[in-house]
């Protein structure tokens, strides 16, 4: 029992000597070091933050090593030419079901052989055998956009991004599909959906530009022209397009120097505005 006391008294003096120690603050007990102390010290900084650097180091080269065995994988950037991207699934795989890649791969090869129909029932059976592969939807909504049959390929479109598409390209189809149907409005938000995810198509910015132009909001196409020729500084399509919207809104200086440098990068279709338009402009 005297023993338990004399713990406890001790525990109290040691609480009791700190809590004064917090009181009076640092500067009565911040005895000063000694020579050897100091130097000792001063190695112990140094080891540590030497072992600090080493480690950074450690973890700098281990994240290069990463890369380099599993480089990041580039995006596939959409294409207008419909069999571009449906060539991609040529060699689809699907380890849980090989019915489902056989279906895929025979519904690429009849698209690419222009057999429209089979390719459409081979994609239509990939649906029914996983419904919940976008795989199928998705290359059936491709070759619904190539046969002009819009609205079906817009719902198909739909079903591969709710069954969560990594790529944004459904997006950019379905942009399409709205746009060839004039719904314009439809169109800009499918293109934005996929800038959200793809910042880096210069072709979407033209082609949100374009729309713009069809709604006569001028401001806003020039501004699209001219993102889409900063991230691809050789779109001559963007300067002439771009020129001839300047013209329209009365700046004409900066509307030529764009129509003449769409015509010195070898857009000839620049030649006759450039001609017509540019005559006092040196």
């Amino acid at each position: 029992m005297l023993y338990i006391l004399g713990i406890l008294a001790l525990i109290i003096i040691i609480i009791g000597i700190t809590i004064i120690i917090i009181k009076r603050g640092n500067k009565e007990f911040n005895a000063k070091l000694t020579l050897k102390e100091r130097v000792e010290l001063e190695k112990m900084i140094e080891k540590k933050a030497k072992e600090q650097a080493e480690e950074e180091e450690r973890k700098e080269k281990e994240e290069k090593r990463t890369e380099e065995i599993a480089p990041k994988v580039k995006p596939v950037f959409p294409s207008k030419d419909i069999k571009i991207e449906i060539s991609r699934f040529a060699t689809h795989i699907d380890m849980s079901n090989f019915k489902v890649q056989h279906s895929i791969r025979n519904g690429v090869e009849n698209f690419l052989s222009l057999d429209y129909k089979v390719a459409l029932e081979e994609f239509s059976l990939a649906t029914e055998l996983n419904p919940q592969d976008f795989t199928g939807f998705y290359c059936r909504g491709l070759t619904k956009l190539k046969l002009k049959n819009y609205e079906s390929a817009i719902s198909d479109f739909t079903e591969s991004i709710n069954l969560k598409m990594k790529e944004p390209n459904a997006y950019y189809y379905r942009a399409l599909a709205y746009f060839y149907m004039r719904d314009i409005d439809h169109a800009i938000l499918n293109f934005n959906s996929y800038i959200s995810a793809e910042s880096n198509y210069a072709e979407v910015y033209y082609d949100i530009a374009t729309c713009f132009k069809q709604l006569d909001k001028d401001d806003e196409a020039i501004k699209f022209f001219s993102l889409a020729i900063e991230k691809d500084p050789k779109d001559e399509l963007s300067y002439f397009e771009r020129g001839l919207l300047k013209h329209k809104i009365n700046d004409k200086e900066s509307g030529c120097a764009d129509l003449k440098k769409a015509l010195e990068m070898g857009y000839l279709e620049a030649y006759d505005y450039v001609s017509e338009l540019c005559k006092d402009k040196k």
